[in-house]
């Protein structure tokens, strides 16, 4: 994580506008209290520095050439507290540091909600009131959000900025005071003439789920957000040979599994990393190939050709995997780009964000390290990536992209490369050359992106979400999902590419691919060309009920149900209903009157489920297995 001033410093400061020393900068505190208790605490450090600040109006305050300004309006239980900062003279100065502190006393607080939890824990909650956390979020990764909750999940405090422009580190710890705190800290330099933000605040007792999609809202309301357009395609079915067969692909692969997927009810096909270079380029990093994006002739032999067949003569989806940013000093492009790739000062003790590890990032020699990506703050990459997409588009007409590894750029780079904008502006012009690109090329496309890369900032150059990578874990996959779900207006939810060994019992298969029905548009990767025709059948069944209820599963009202911890799911439409049990606790679950099919799965490691139905009219009601 970014480094930041110490805890002794910070609770050494009280009331309103003390000033304590980091280094040769000065910081400022202002506190303002919250209904029901809550208090938010701002730091600001700045250059030039400020001694002191004086008040010449309400929440007005003037220093060393500055003017600061206050403004909270509240409506009911949620606040939005918004601050502005110029100079005088109009002359720029730099924001080196922002932080928003909340601080929660509450006996009933049992654990903080975030963007960045582990579904791999099994866990609705990213740490327990008497745990810490940290997680770093950005315009590429992450949201600045963060919810205290009680055990029922219901909200105490949820707090968040609404520009999404900036890195932020979110964290939290408890006092020994029996207080929590949250901060959201902005620790890379903003060079401006005018800076502005605000937190959002909610201590509405409302569930966790719709507390952080009334957040999400308020963003996209704040940024204009206006969704990429979305087409039936995003609704198939897909299908990935990824996770057992890796990048060591060639046609007679692809064309028996391409058969198959089609014979059992998939209408996408995913070209993962594989289709545009020879095995074990992607783990080669900068050492590689990778970023060619054209199909060895030695490996796939008139791949263009047998594109067009799946296309047309299978009437398959045709799915691209891409990671636009990455650049191997092999691909062919490097020579050109070279210069625009990020650059790592190894001296720096601060955190440059993305993987800085070999062979990501290699020695160029004792004081600098070059990162595989573009660095998108250079006006070089926007115009690179929107003629590869024109490029390969071109050639090979997909249907969709997938996205691959956008949460792995830097934030930071220290390139001798002219700098045009921040790293908020250059990926999101980048991120719109390939939109631009994209849509040239079909209107229908569609644009698949992975959590964490999958947020607030990004959502407007996709039109279809998904999980982040957990092979062999169908519950992580699907609290992975979960987490996403209130984030996602305007977006299609997908999951990943659900994966099973082919040794798995047919019970726990049937249970992965429920799962995947049951968590959005139904994607898997699991080996159906050499596992028992079983897991085949099972998957064929599963997907006939997917398409037969494709709109009431994927277009209506999606919600968490039960135990908070270990929660169930339920998906609503005006006539039928879908409950998926995971947790093996007695659940409660409501239901509207005008449901006349109720669909549940029993995704539990029992036989035997106990639910109780609230709200279904009297009368007989015939019950299918």
């Amino acid at each position: 994580v970014i480094p930041l001033v110490s805890l002794k410093k910070l609770l050494a400061c009280s009331g309103l506008a003390v000033t304590f020393l980091s280094g040769s900068l000065q910081a400022s505190e202002f506190s303002f209290h919250l209904k029901g208790g809550a208090i938010v605490e701002v730091y600001l450090e700045l250059s030039p520095p400020v001694k002191s600040w004086e008040n010449v109006g309400d929440n007005e305050y003037s220093g060393n050439g500055y003017s600061l300004a206050f403004e909270q309006s509240m409506q009911g239980t949620r606040s939005e507290l918004k601050v502005r900062l110029t100079r005088q003279d109009e002359e720029s100065f730099t924001l080196q540091d922002i932080l928003w502190n909340c601080r929660l006393k509450d006996p009933r607080l049992f654990a903080i909600w975030t963007y960045g939890q582990d579904p791999a824990k099994h866990k609705n909650y990213r740490a327990l009131a008497t745990e810490s956390f940290g997680d770093l979020t950005g315009p590429n990764v992450g949201i600045p959000f963060a919810m205290a909750v009680t055990r029922e999940g219901a909200n105490l405090l949820a707090a968040g900025l609404l520009s999404q422009s900036r890195v932020v580190n979110v964290r939290g710890w408890p006092l020994e005071n029996g207080e929590y705190q949250i901060h959201l800290d902005t620790r890379t330099p903003i060079q401006t003439r005018v800076f502005s933000d605000t937190l959002y605040t909610e201590i509405a007792a409302a569930d966790w789920f719709s507390t952080a999609a009334s957040y999400a809202q308020r963003v996209d309301q704040q940024q204009t957000y206006k969704p990429f357009p979305v087409s039936a395609a995003c609704y198939y079915p897909l299908y990935d040979v990824w996770y057992w067969a890796g990048d060591h692909t060639n046609m007679e692969l692809y064309w028996k599994t391409l058969v198959q997927a089609k014979n059992l009810g998939f209408q996408s096909y995913l070209f993962d990393s594989g289709w545009e270079s020879n095995p074990g380029e992607l783990s080669r990093w900068l050492e590689g190939s990778l970023g060619n994006y054209s199909s060895p002739d030695d490996k796939l032999p008139g791949f263009r050709e047998f594109l067009r067949s799946a296309r047309q003569d299978l009437g398959m989806n045709v799915i691209l995997w891409l990671a636009p940013y990455a650049l191997g000093r092999e691909s062919t492009p490097y020579e050109e780009m070279k210069d625009a790739h990020v650059i790592l000062n190894k001296a720096r003790g601060w955190y440059h964000g993305g993987d800085e590890s070999f062979p990501a990032t290699v020695e160029m020699d004792d004081e600098f390290a070059e990162n595989v990506n573009l660095c998108p703050r250079t006006p070089a990459a926007p115009e690179y990536l929107k003629s590869l997409f024109r490029r390969v588009g071109a050639d090979y007409q997909p249907d969709g992209y997938w996205l691959d590894f956008q949460e792995t750029v830097p934030f930071l780079c220290e390139a001798q490369h002219q700098h045009a904008t921040s790293f908020a502006g250059g990926f999101r012009q980048s991120q719109a050359a390939i939109k631009e690109s994209v849509l040239e090329h079909n209107v229908n496309a569609t644009v698949e992106m992975r959590y964490p890369g999958a947020n607030l900032y990004n959502k407007r150059f996709a039109n279809l979400w998904q999980s982040i990578d957990f092979p062999r874990d169908f519950d992580a996959m699907r609290l992975c999902s979960l987490m996403m779900r209130p984030f996602s207006e305007g977006v299609v939810m997908g999951t990943d590419e659900t994966y099973w060994p082919v040794d798995t019992d047919e019970t726990t298969v049937a249970r992965y691919v429920a799962t995947t029905v049951f968590s959005g548009v139904p994607a898997i990767g699991a080996n159906l060309l050499d596992g028992p025709p079983a897991h085949a059948e099972i998957t064929k069944a599963w997907l006939g009920f997917y398409h037969a209820h494709q709109p009431g599963l994927t277009r209506v009202t999606f919600q968490p149900i039960g135990d908070f911890v270990e929660p169930n799911q339920k998906i609503e439409s005006a006539d039928e209903a879908f409950v998926y049990l995971r947790s093996g606790k007695a659940a409660n679950v409501d239901v509207r009157e005008t449901v006349t099919k109720l669909f549940i799965a029993n995704c539990t490691t029992s036989d035997q489920v106990e639910f109780m139905l609230n709200g279904l009219e009297e009368g007989e009601y015939q019950f299918e297995a």
